[in-house]
């Protein structure tokens, strides 16, 4: 289709997106409504050309995305005992933690692997909930570690943001 297809331009002029902190959001302003919410996140995915849209019915529209759509929002206690956190997604939908996903970025940004190896982004609130299950290895250093199962993860920096 060119760029000039007239519904091409209504999808890309959605005015739909996702924010840092996992909050879809149409024009600027957070989606209040919860069913709506759950039928976007339901409905999202990523194209082939990597942009992300929503699929409604016949109908589709393309979400502006300002790193990644999967973001933690918070973390729940281990399903098992010795197991990792669980993650809450901006999504509802809730998954372990696989720790040797875990890195930190240059912002200073908590980053994992969810929903089968997507780059997911903690929110503030997620990365602070984070600290209980971290040590600092070695003490000082400014590095640290996940102990899950026996095992310590090393929280690596992340290799791009």
């Amino acid at each position: 289709m060119s760029s000039a297809d007239p519904l091409e331009l209504l999808r890309a002029g959605s005015g739909l997106s996702v924010d840092a902190e996992g909050r879809f959001l149409h024009r600027g302003e957070p989606i209040a409504h919860a069913r709506t919410r759950a039928v976007l996140w339901a409905s999202l995915a990523r194209c082939d050309d990597g942009r992300y849209e929503v699929r409604v019915g016949r109908e589709r529209a393309y979400v502006a995305v300002e790193e990644t759509p999967w973001v933690v929002r918070g973390l729940a206690p281990p399903e098992a005992p010795d197991g990792p956190p669980v993650l809450l997604l901006a999504d509802g939908s809730r998954e372990p933690l696989a720790p040797a996903t875990l890195r930190v970025g240059a912002d200073g940004v908590v980053r994992c692997a969810a929903r089968g190896g997507q780059p997911a982004r903690f929110a503030r609130a997620a990365q602070a909930a984070l600290a209980p299950w971290l040590d600092e290895d070695p003490p000082g250093s400014g590095r640290f570690v996940i102990t899950v199962g026996g095992c310590r993860f090393a929280i690596a920096p992340a290799e791009a943001d």
